[in-house]
This record gives C-alpha cells, sequence and structure tokens, in this order.
C-alpha cells in the first residue's frame, strides 16, 4: 500500500513537473511570437515611412555597416550591404558628422529614418560655397527667425519674387522659392552643432525641385549651413550641400564640371541677392521697404520697427520673435481686461420706458 501510494505521488510530481515545463515552454514561444510579430509591424511601418524597399535597406545596411547600429524595424537581409558599395571612410564619415552635430540615428528623432536613409544610398553630389555676409550675428539671427519677412524684404528692395512660409506651426519645416529655378520643401533638423553655436551651426534636410541648363531635376539633399563673426559686422558662411541623385545617369550629370559650376553661381545668386538687398538698407535707403504693399501690412510694420532695433545694436537670439509674439499677445489680453465698462445711466432710464 504504501509503495502504491509512492508511485501515486511519483506520478503526480512527474505531472506537475511536465506540465511545468509546457507551460514555460508555451511561454516562451508565446514571448517569441510576440517579438516576431511587433518586429513586423515596425518593419512594415519603417517602409511606409521611407516609400519604398530600397530606401530602408539604405538606411538599415549604412547604419550597421557604418557606426554598427541596429536601426529599429530593420531585419537581418536588410543590414546586409549593397553590391558594389563601397562603405569606406569617406562614405561613412557623413554620418558620424551628422551624428556629431547632434542630429542622432534615433526613431525617436523627426525625420532621422528619412534623414539616414539618404545617407545610405549609393550617390552622391557634394557642393560647397563659401563666402561673406555684409550681416552681424543678431541681424541674420532675426532674418532666421522671421522668414517670410526676410523674404518679403528681398522682394522689396529688389523687385524679385523670393518666398519662404512656415508649413508647421513649430517653424521647423518650410516651403521656399527664389521665384526662377530653385524651389523646394524643407526641415530645419538643426539650428545649432551639439547644442552650441544656436542659429550659426544649422542642419537642413529637403526635397528640392530645379531647374538646371536643360534639366528638370527633383531630389534630396541635406545641407550645413556654418557661420561665424569676423569684424566689421560681417559672417563667414559655409554652406555644404550633398545631394543624393537616384541613379547612375543623374549622378554622372551632377558629377560634371559645368553642373556644378552653374549649380554654384545659383548659390552666388542668391547670396549677391543677399548682399544687394542689404547694401541698399544699410546706406540708409529705406524707401523700397516703405513702398512696398506687402511690408505694409499691420503684422509686417511691427516686424520693421523690431528689425530696425536689432540693426540699431539690439540682441537678438533664435525663438526670441515667439517669445515676443506670445509676450505681446498677453499684453493686448491684459490691456482689454484693463479697459473699464461704462455704464450710461441715462440710456438705462430710456430703455425702461
Amino acid at each position: 500500500m504504501l509503495r502504491l501510494a509512492r508511485q501515486v505521488m511519483f506520478v503526480a510530481v512527474a505531472m506537475l513537473f511536465c506540465a511545468a515545463v509546457s507551460f514555460a515552454t508555451d511561454n516562451a514561444v508565446q514571448d517569441v511570437l510576440a517579438d516576431s510579430l511587433i518586429n513586423r509591424h515596425l518593419h512594415e511601418k519603417l517602409r511606409q515611412k521611407l516609400g519604398n524597399e530600397d530606401d530602408l535597406r539604405a538606411l538599415c545596411s549604412g547604419l550597421k555597416i557604418c557606426m554598427d547600429i541596429d536601426y529599429e524595424g530593420c531585419f537581418e537581409e536588410d543590414k546586409k550591404p549593397w553590391p558594389h558599395h563601397k562603405y569606406d571612410k569617406e562614405f561613412c564619415g557623413v554620418f558620424k558628422e551628422v551624428e556629431k552635430r547632434g542630429f542622432l540615428p534615433d526613431p525617436n528623432v523627426t525625420m532621422a529614418a528619412e534623414v539616414y536613409a539618404r545617407l545610405g544610398r549609393r550617390y552622391r553630389a557634394i557642393y560647397v560655397n563659401e563666402g561673406t555676409l555684409p550681416l552681424n550675428e543678431s541681424v541674420i539671427k532675426y532674418l532666421f527667425d522671421n522668414m517670410p519677412f526676410t523674404a518679403q524684404l528681398i522682394n522689396a528692395y529688389l523687385d524679385e519674387n523670393y518666398t519662404l512660409e512656415y508649413t508647421h506651426p513649430n517653424r521647423r519645416f518650410f516651403n521656399g522659392s527664389n521665384g526662377r529655378s530653385l524651389s523646394g520643401e524643407f526641415y530645419w533638423a538643426l539650428q545649432d552643432s551639439a547644442g552650441k553655436r544656436l542659429g550659426m551651426r544649422n542642419l537642413f534636410f529637403g526635397y528640392g525641385h530645379a531647374h538646371v541648363l536643360k534639366w528638370q531635376l527633383h531630389g534630396t539633399a541635406i545641407a550645413y549651413l556654418d557661420m561665424d563673426p569676423l569684424p566689421g559686422n560681417k559672417l563667414k558662411y559655409k554652406l555644404t550641400a550633398i545631394v543624393f541623385p537616384a541613379n547612375s545617369v543623374l549622378n554622372s550629370i551632377m558629377q560634371m564640371k559645368v553642373f556644378r559650376s552653374v549649380v554654384n553661381s545659383k548659390i552666388d545668386h542668391i547670396v549677391d541677392d543677399i548682399k544687394k538687398a542689404s547694401k541698399m538698407y544699410f546706406s540708409g535707403n529705406k524707401e523700397p521697404m516703405l513702398k512696398s504693399a506687402a511690408l505694409k501690412s499691420s503684422e509686417n510694420v511691427q516686424y520693421v520697427l523690431d528689425f530696425e532695433e536689432v540693426v540699431n545694436g539690439a540682441h537678438w537670439e533664435l525663438g526670441d520673435f515667439e517669445r515676443l509674439q506670445k509676450a505681446r499677445k498677453e499684453k493686448r489680453k491684459q490691456d482689454m481686461q484693463a479697459v473699464p465698462i461704462m455704464v450710461d445711466d441715462n440710456q438705462i432710464i430710456k430703455d425702461k420706458k
């Protein structure tokens, strides 16, 4: 009897053990299945964001090979290098430069996937334009802080058709055109570099449209715009634009010396327009500004007054525009609340009658 009881006990323990193992195994399988579903969801979400499989692979392989980063949503197949693709120091240097400036390859960073996907593409054309501007640091920051006003100011002095318009309340997304052959939609990805030099170390990402010679071109680019003050109310600037041709034919065209020359001439034209308008303004010629219909609006009149203060020595930091607008709005609200309500006793008596 005792032996039978022991056998029953042993069988029960064995069954419990098997059940426990089965339960643990089932949980492990469920966890694996859950992880797989999550990864597939992230992968599909990433593919939809980028729009195609090629950019997905460009993102995943570039970050893995150049920076040893396993980006969220990338499958192992996506991380494999492109055939005939050189992941050398020059190619990977741009990845590291963008990260060093403070734009991190993090899924939580706005437009990070789009920017790093472009960096991982096979073809690139790099254009560098350097020079000086007759503006001091506060003035350029004011102009950057109110882009629509800046375009209207240049138009008033040169009778041009520049446009700059914000497309999002955060004022980081905007579109623009020189009114001739260049236009695009842009994201102001960084307004400084690694948290330093606000307004003077900028990173832009955008979709551009250009008419160059006989070609109508569309594509994406990133650009660094670095500026430093010089004596005599001047700025030294360096614009580095990295354009990503979609195929080998476009890449060959964009590497041509004549093409590069035309692109640089278009950039120079914009810089020259800024210089011309600045020279006219700083020479004391305010007539074009006062005659401009666009600058006579109630808002722009205030912007002109603010600009005059900055030109005359007032300090300005990027972001002051929004702070000043909020303060003025609050003051108007307080002024309205402070107005006493006037009661006409005679009118009340008449109304009663």
